[in-house]
């Protein structure tokens, strides 16, 4: 610390506060000290007969100032130990945190948005300069006004808005221990950093995005390491136990679930950043410890609307990167592997929402420790890639501030053009369906922020068929869903809805089609023209009031929302039984496997009945008779008791942790219904008779598990096995199950004339990195209940099985509708069976090649995955 004395200040001290910031971090002096230096120079002063005046109002000022800058401290004095020597928790990450903000009052403010899944604070920390802060929600609120996402008159001089997001893959850890010293750099404890940022900027920090995967993470490695670090990559410290950090506590890759928003963290967190819009986001990650350090410029596809602008700020930031990796010698790229295509990633929503928006990449990643032997020979610490990942992301907030006037115009237009113009061929995307699916599509463009309205009138329009893949006539009726792109969201809008995705080049990093109404499983149209509605007319209920006279309640499997009350039905206790056909009752017609509850199986029915309709979006229909007027009645033979499945999911090593964590997810949030977690290593030890339902999800099975005499034993004697994705794959040629590679010789032939240089391209050839299919469907089979005659499905992978010769082959594979299938494959896909269902014995073996609830989003596949459940026996 240095107090000055200066005569040009008529004799009075004279703090230098920079000084004191720079310094108040790592000094570890108390304030007796500091009251002894002023004594020592009081004494001086008057001994030399210098008249001293301290006004007593800037006392308790400078008392702040001085008591600020001594106790702010760096992460590695706070927590004491050297830079980059440890992971920390996440309970030490926000305790730190909120030193930091208790410290500097002026210039940052704690910002909490949420709690994960397991009951961790979410937050973020808000930096700017005095006046800045002084002001943070006229701030906030001026930049939704400027955007027209908020009425009201914005102020002139708003500062660009930066956010840095660190860990959303929790086991990517270095990202959170370069937070920590961010929070210190940004604070104003090390001015040289924060001054020149912070002079045109509002940086918003969030120091881990993942918290339960994070402490998952570092938990396990501070458990496993010793003394010292062991960069032997054969160490357990290097082999981190299945799941891994990566994901949240339901096993989400959260870095996917941006746009969708099914985890309960994504939902805070995009509701967080939607409250504020900002104009740049750094989104940080990791990977494998023998890759050196991306950044942008982002590998082709870009999706065709990102704005010159976005592409051109690509270049000129990474210029800002590789002039310090430079002069420093470290290691990086550019221009590969990292696409800016599928938009739920961090950086192409922020980017469809007009940011800024980059990714980087380290290499280290939980397999990295503290210290790990990379294959050139080096060792690679944590110290080195803090370092790196803390460069980037000062000199990203360098440039952000460097321009910034030009940064904020292009944000403004990016949301004001469509709201004038449009966006897209197609101006309006008009939706038809049943109503719980239309409003369940709704609940998701509120959390986006994307306006919407119904239709309140017939109209004829003529407009793009989602369904027939060409122009037709068509008529707007009343409360048909309507989304136009005239809003300042219309440009994300146009991306999630549009029927096909430009690629300008094919290898990509993820799925390449996504469209909302294939997901949500609705007639669409596509129109050139802007439509508008009105809201939304409430559908009466069709339940009798008089309970009375009821003799049953039936439940249609018209949405998922049927399932849901289904599931919480028979918990309650309720005896369902499934119509196996269509039928026709008090003049209303039903599909196969609507459910059917009677007062005779449950004299209580009615009360349970009705607490449950009190909770639910549906209500069952309540008929005075048992007898039909077309199909079985009521009470005929034919119709099956429904019953309540005990399930169990299989976990563990080998097992995608994503694909098990679709099934927990669905159970447990979704259908909120009882599921049995079970580790795979202990599927021999189990009580097979505790089971009805036993779910493999997607991963590697060896062939004695599923060959176990046990398993084969349980599924003979009525056991249900649904196997998920490659689990279908190693069941293949297994005697016993009727799933049969097709024969590989002409590819095989094909692959003896490949050039080693084109390897990477051609086998681009060979895949489908995620499209839309219709699927035609079976639905007089329990596994296809409640559908029409079709569905759509995102499909990922080759299908290369042959059709089942005695079993049910439910869903095959029709035209392909949006998305990227390569050249090889294209023909193979044709009438391929995609469901299947196998009699053994008197149980089944149910084959769903493709994930029906792939990441939670595809809405539409969610019936049918029930159905698996409940209605296939």
């Amino acid at each position: 610390m240095s107090i000055k004395y200066s005569n040009a200040s008529a004799g009075k001290f004279v703090l230098s506060p920079y000084k004191i910031a720079s310094e108040g971090g790592i000094l570890s002096s108390n304030m007796a000290s500091l009251q002894i230096k002023v004594s020592y120079f009081y004494a001086k002063a008057v001994y030399f007969g210098t008249i001293i005046s301290i006004m007593i109002k800037r006392i308790p000022f400078l008392l702040l100032l001085c008591f600020s800058a001594w106790a702010q401290k760096t992460p590695d004095d706070y927590f004491g130990h050297g830079f980059g020597e440890r992971f920390h928790y996440h309970h030490q990450v926000v305790e730190y945190a909120k030193h930091v903000v208790a410290s500097r009052p002026q210039t940052t403010k704690l910002l909490p948005y949420g709690r994960t899944t397991e009951g961790r604070e979410l937050l973020v920390v808000a930096f700017g300069t005095e006046k800045n802060m002084a002001r943070l929600e006229e701030i906030r609120k001026g930049n939704l006004q400027k955007i027209g996402l908020e009425k009201g008159t914005p102020p002139a001089d708003l500062p660009a808005i930066a956010m840095l997001s660190y860990n959303i893959h929790g086991n990517e850890a270095v990202n959170t221990e370069v937070a920590l010293q961010m929070l210190y750099d940004l604070s104003g404890a090390n001015p040289q950093v924060s001054a020149k940022i912070l002079e045109n900027t509002v940086v918003l920090v969030d120091p881990c995005a993942n918290p339960d995967g994070f402490d998952r993470y570092s938990q396990w490695y501070n458990r496993h390491i010793g003394k010292n670090p062991n960069p032997n990559p054969d160490a357990v410290e290097h082999k981190e136990p299945w799941p891994g950090g990566r994901f949240n506590h339901y096993f989400y890759d959260m870095n996917r679930d941006l746009a969708w928003q099914t985890q309960w963290e994504t939902q805070q967190r995009v509701g967080f950043y939607n409250s504020w819009m900002p104009h740049f986001h750094g989104d940080f990650h990791e990977m494998g410890p023998n890759s050196s350090y991306f950044f942008a410029p982002s590998a082709k596809p870009f999706h065709e609307d990102f704005t010159p602008y976005q592409r051109d700020f690509q270049h000129l930031i990474g210029e800002y990167h590789k002039k310090e990796f430079d002069q420093n010698g470290w290691l990086y790229y550019t221009k590969q592997n990292f696409d800016l295509l599928y938009p739920s990633y961090g950086d192409t929503y922020p980017s469809y929402n007009g940011a800024i928006a980059m990714t980087y990449e380290q290499g280290g990643s939980g397999i990295a420790g503290l210290a790990i032997a990379r294959a050139e020979g080096d060792t690679l610490t944590l110290k080195e890639r803090m370092l790196h990942t803390r460069s980037t992301s000062r000199a990203a907030l360098t440039a952000v501030s460097e321009h910034a006037s030009k940064l904020k115009e292009a944000f403004y237009a990016y949301f004001n053009e469509p709201s004038t113009k449009g966006h897209g061929v197609y101006k309006s995307f008009v939706l038809k369906g049943i109503e719980s699916d239309k409003l369940a599509l709704t609940e998701l463009l509120n959390r986006l922020n994307i306006q919407y309205s119904f239709g309140n009138g017939k109209k004829s329009l003529q407009g793009f068929s989602y369904q027939s893949q060409k122009k037709e006539n068509f008529t707007v009726e009343e409360n048909d869903l309507i989304v136009n792109t005239y809003q300042p969201k219309g440009i994300l809008t146009k991306i999630l809805f549009e029927p096909h995705t430009m690629l300008e080049d094919s290898n990509t990093y993820d799925i390449t089609a996504w469209a909302l109404p294939y997901a949500y499983g609705l007639k669409a149209y596509g129109v050139e023209a802007k439509v508008e509605g009105g809201s939304y007319q409430t559908v009466k209920s069709e339940t009798t009031n008089t309970v009375d006279q009821v003799f049953a309640y039936i439940l249609p499997l018209e949405s998922f929302e049927s399932y849901k009350f289904m599931a919480k039905a028979v918990q309650a206790g309720l005896k369902g039984r499934v119509m196996p056909e269509a039928f026709k009752v008090e003049g209303k017609e039903y599909k196969a496997g609507s459910i059917v509850f009677t007062r005779q199986a449950d004299p209580g029915m009615d009360a349970k009945m009705r607490k449950l309709m009190s909770d639910s979006k549906i209500k069952p229909v309540a008929v005075r008779s048992g007898m039909v007027e077309k199909g079985y009645d009521l009470g005929g033979d034919a119709v099956r008791y429904l019953g309540a499945p005990r399930v169990g999911v299989v976990m563990g090593q080998g097992v995608s942790a994503t694909s098990f964590g679709d099934v927990w997810h669905f159970f447990d949030v979704v259908l909120e219904y009882p599921l049995t977690l079970i580790e795979n290593r202990n599927l021999s030890t189990i009580n097979w008779n505790n089971y009805d339902v036993l779910i493999f999800p997607g991963g590697r099975y060896g062939k004695d598990m599923v060959d176990s005499p046990a398993l084969k034993d349980w599924i003979n004697k009525g056991g249900r096995l649904i196997l998920m994705e490659e689990a279908c794959a190693a069941v293949a040629g297994v005697d016993g199950y009727e799933w049969k590679e097709k024969s590989n010789s002409e590819k095989k032939k094909a692959d003896l004339t490949r050039k080693f240089g084109e390897a990477s391209r051609k086998s681009i050839s060979n895949t489908i990195p995620g499209a839309i299919y219709e699927v035609k469907l079976d639905n007089t089979h329990p596994l296809a209940y409640g559908y029409d005659d079709h569905m759509y499905m995102l499909v990922k992978d080759p299908n290369n099985y042959e059709n089942l010769q005695s079993g049910w082959n439910v869903g095959l594979i029709g035209d392909l509708k949006s998305g990227f299938v390569g050249s090889n494959v294209k023909n193979g896909m044709k009438d391929a069976t995609i469901f299947g269902v196998q009699n053994r014995g008197r149980g089944k073996v149910i084959y769903l090649t493709e994930s029906p609830i792939f990441r939670g989003f595809w809405h539409s596949g969610k019936a049918l995955f029930a159905n698996a459940v409940f209605f296939v026996k």
